[in-house]
């Protein structure tokens, strides 16, 4: 009886917080938008913005003060610890639907009304934002990002591509250029900003990289959405787990640049021997012959839209780590392997997927030493077939 009462009481005082917590939120309206929002200990936190009428919303400026108070932070309730599946909305109350794959967006009215904001304008006294604050709100829009915002901005800044983007010449942390989101100093690069027909990465960055690992900025950069990518000279580290793109994009290396070299449109490292990106030709990855280590982890993709079918792997490949693990395989999977010497498997768990067939072409004379080499390495289960061509 003890324990009933006692879970009753927890039940209660858990709808009370809750019962309490959405009486602090309060609105505000200005124009043809409402503002919902908190009044915090340091000023304004505006949680959701809902668009009132399908005329006169082309603009969308937010107030910069709410009752004599600074606005200070941007985002959903939820949207600023774990970025769960309950909490991914973005300002606008838009998120992927719970009920799908994650590629329709939920709901539709509202996407409807966002369609028709053009241009955001953030205060300059805001200095957070939610991890989702303008995610999912399409292509095309113009914004800025203000002084003190340093966090949270990669990966929803770089997935959308806005016609135009302006960062405050005062944030510390970063800055835009020729269509590239860039640390302050210019030397690294985190994702593309802008759609282009060229994107050039300026030649002041020496580092290409996902996200932010100085401050441990959840999320990746995006580099989708130009067809062909110019690296520069200047660029000596290209990071594992780089990039990805959707469609197969051309990767031209400036001449001159000392460490990364293009073959078969795949980008290799010329002095580890690292694939780096590769890229899929038709559903086949043709590496380089240079290359000597695959690690299918860490390696970039240019095409992961396009079911992978099968990998052409040169004859100088020393080590594979997580050998079927590449990106959106197919469900029947062709290695060729042009080693005779079969290379070290180095991943504790070699990949594959129990029903898909794995099909591995060896040199004449050397299906017995792959098998031999590789006894025990795959899943019992996996259905692995060895042919010698």
């Amino acid at each position: 009886m003890k324990k009933i009462i006692f879970i009753g009481l927890v039940f209660f005082l858990t709808i009370l917080n809750f019962q309490y917590a959405e009486a602090k939120k309060r609105t505000y309206q200005n124009g043809n938008f409402r503002y919902t929002y908190k009044m915090e200990k340091k000023g304004v936190w505006i949680t959701n913005i809902k668009p009132l009428s399908n005329k006169g919303i082309g603009t969308l400026k937010i107030p910069s003060q709410i009752k004599g108070k600074k606005v200070i932070k941007l985002g959903f309730d939820e949207d600023f610890d774990g970025h769960g599946s309950d909490s991914d909305y973005n300002i606008f109350g838009i998120r992927p639907d719970p009920e799908g794959n994650g590629s329709r967006l939920v709901p539709q009215h509202r996407i409807n009304m966002v369609k028709k904001i053009k241009t955001i304008k953030i205060p300059s006294t805001v200095e957070t934002l939610g991890f989702f604050c303008f995610d999912f709100i399409g292509d095309g829009k113009t914004i800025n990002i203000p002084q003190k915002v340093k966090k949270y901005v990669i990966s929803q800044f770089t997935k959308i591509k806005w016609k135009k983007i302006t960062i405050s010449a005062k944030n510390k942390k970063f800055k835009v250029k020729n269509g590239c989101l860039l640390s302050r100093d210019g030397t690294v690069v985190y994702g593309f900003v802008q759609k282009k027909k060229k994107m050039v990465i300026p030649e002041t960055v020496k580092t290409i990289d996902t996200t932010d690992w100085h401050t441990q900025e959840a999320g990746v950069g995006d580099y989708n959405g130009c067809p062909t990518i110019v690296i520069p000279k200047s660029v000596n580290k290209i990071e594992r787990y780089a990039f990805s793109t959707d469609e197969p994009v051309a990767i031209k290396i400036a001449k001159g640049n000392k460490r990364y070299a293009v073959q078969y449109d795949s980008v290799y490292s010329k002095v580890s021997g690292r694939l780096v990106l590769g890229y899929i030709n038709n559903g086949v990855l043709k590496v380089p012959e240079k290359v000597t280590n695959i690690n299918t982890d860490i390696a970039g993709i240019l095409g992961k839209g396009t079911k992978l079918k099968k990998v052409i792997m040169p004859s100088g490949v020393k080590k594979i780590y997580n050998l079927f693990g590449f990106e959106n395989c197919a469900d029947e999977f062709i290695c060729e392997i042009r080693c005779r010497k079969p290379p070290k498997l180095t991943a504790s768990f070699y990949g594959g997927r129990i029903g898909s067939k794995y099909t591995v072409y060896v040199p004449k004379n050397c299906k017995n030493k792959y098998v031999e080499s590789w006894k025990g390495k795959f899943d019992p289960a996996l259905d692995v077939k060895y042919i010698e061509v």
